[in-house]
């Protein structure tokens, strides 16, 4: 993880800017997790059934 250098940065300095590098880090990669775990749930679910028919 990227994050974990930022952290460490931001502990070295203190820097309040190290501290947001590192939070956007985190906020990118947690968006990366949520668009996979969002396309593994449409993976073909859907249109199973036609409308009218049932199953």
């Amino acid at each position: 993880m990227k994050g974990i250098n930022y952290w460490e940065q931001f502990m070295a300095t203190g820097k309040i800017e190290d501290f947001l590098a590192y939070k956007d880090a985190v906020r990118q990669e947690e968006g990366e997790v949520m668009e996979t775990s969002e396309e593994d749930l449409d993976a073909g679910g859907h249109g199973s059934y036609r409308d009218g028919i049932k199953g």
